[in-house]
């Protein structure tokens, strides 16, 4: 398998004990061409047929990252899996079969993506940009003594799968579009059992039940909805995107369209007991794509797509800056280039650079560099 062009040169850090305040990374004024507690560099530039980097998973066994590349820039290349090993050599990993392309699109719009308890990578596809009657889906790549087998299709229904998540034997679908009519920015969470999923047969939610009025469902694997609130500045309605969960159980969403962070807690039984925003701070942060938590740290990493940064919270939500920079650059310099998801392995954080502009975000020029950029976090003990 290819390797491709790698820049793994550490990242410099400024004044680090400047940019951290009350046990956050907070980092305003700090560091070259943007703001931030170390300046991002160059992973790697990945070649044309691996356009459009975006959701990342780590196989805690192994160490080795996932990188999902729907290839939405140039769609003449079909979807594919990449693979960034413990020593930063990536490669290619997976190409989709044709018997895995959805009917209509033929293509897979392979999004977020996380690594089951039964070792196999499950993977949001998003069909939107190509049907948007309710034709995306969730499917699994089987894993066999660390190389895929095969493919199957689990879920079929959703509007816009975007993040994978799961926490014991259960998965969690973000869905960043409803299309209620009459209620703008509705979106919400699906969650599925291991047991489920391995039944035979193909799930098939039912958005088509909504009541637009009660925002109802009477489908159970809904266990949360959420309202984007379109910015004047961006009139994207665009809602639940990046999941992650804490150490304590608690599920974290963030809607693209409007930044906020909601934090859902459950009982022992898997019942929801509350929905509730954490932060809403559009002045901060305008868009949340993907996040992770950072257990080490206890913090929770998010990449705002408008404004060519990362942020940090606390799960009290406490807001911070880890960088930020400005619209001037194609990635190949390792600074953002509209992030879209963010994952951190030891003390290194891995930055996905999605490069594929929406209305109102900084980003505007589709370029022809597909970049992963590393973060040099600060080491704890």
């Amino acid at each position: 398998m290819a390797m491709f062009k790698i820049n793994i040169k550490n990242a410099a850090v400024f004044s680090l004990a400047a940019c951290m305040a009350a046990g956050l990374l907070v980092a305003p004024g700090c560091g070259a061409g943007g703001t931030g507690i170390a300046r991002p560099t160059l992973l790697v530039s990945l070649p044309d047929s691996a356009n459009t980097p975006d959701g990342m998973t780590i196989d805690d066994k192994t160490g080795d990252i996932y990188v999902c590349c729907p290839n939405l820039k140039d769609q003449k290349y079909p979807a594919v899996l990449m693979k960034i090993d413990k020593d930063n050599k990536v490669t290619k990993f997976y190409d989709f079969p044709k018997e895995a392309m959805h009917p209509g699109s033929g293509k897979i719009g392979a999004m977020g993506l996380d690594m089951g308890p039964d070792g196999n990578l499950y993977i949001a596809d998003n069909q939107y940009f190509w049907d948007k009657n309710y034709a995306s889906r969730l499917i699994r790549v089987n894993i066999k003594d660390g190389k895929p087998v095969g493919t199957d299709i689990l879920v079929e229904g959703t509007k816009l799968s975007n993040a994978v998540i799961w926490r014991g034997n259960n998965v969690y679908l973000s869905d960043t579009f409803f299309d209620v009519p009459d209620k703008p920015g509705i979106s919400g969470i699906w969650r599925f059992s291991l047991d489920e999923l391995n039944s035979g047969k193909v799930i098939k939610v039912n958005p088509n039940g909504f009541d637009p009025h009660t925002i109802g469902t009477t489908d159970p694997h809904l266990i949360a909805t959420f309202q984007t609130f379109a910015l004047p500045h961006r009139g994207d309605t665009a809602g639940a995107d990046g999941l992650t969960f804490d150490k304590d159980g608690n599920l974290y969403c963030g809607n693209f369209g409007d930044g906020v962070i909601s934090k859902i807690s459950f009982d022992d039984k898997g019942n929801v007991i509350s929905n509730k925003i954490l932060i809403n701070d559009s002045k901060t942060m305008p868009s949340a794509d993907g996040m992770f938590y950072d257990a080490k740290r206890d913090l929770i990493y998010i990449a705002d797509s408008e404004r060519n940064a990362v942020r940090a919270f606390t799960t009290d939500g406490k807001l911070s800056t880890v960088w930020e920079n400005g619209a001037a650059t194609t990635g190949a310099d390792g600074l953002l280039d509209q992030p879209c998801e963010v994952l951190v392995r030891g003390d290194t954080m891995y930055v996905a650079c999605f490069d594929i502009s929406f209305p109102g975000l900084l980003n505007t020029v589709n370029d022809d560099v597909h970049t992963i950029s590393i973060i040099e976090l600060p080491k704890t003990k």
